[in-house]
């Protein structure tokens, strides 16, 4: 699956469960888009199903869901694996 495949579900889907414009930058902070725990674990939830991967509990720090930008890095690796 391509990066920029990834980016748009991805994308689509934050946008979805934040109740937000798609159009943010990849670099803004989530947190600051209403991102919280509970819409945190849906997302996870989200990506591990639609991209059939399991996230170790070391990846699912702060660092790695603070951006569209670290999600779909993160996403881009376990796909790949």
């Amino acid at each position: 699956m391509e990066r920029s495949e990834i980016t748009e579900k991805v994308r689509k889907n934050v946008g979805a469960l934040l109740n937000s414009p798609t159009d943010f930058p990849e670099t803004d902070l989530l947190s600051a888009h209403g991102l919280d725990s509970l819409t945190s674990v849906q997302l996870t939830l989200y990506l591990e199903d639609e991209f059939g991967v399991l996230f170790e509990d070391d990846e699912l720090g702060i660092e790695n869901f603070a951006t569209l930008e670290s999600i779909v890095g993160l996403l881009d690796k376990k796909v790949a694996e």
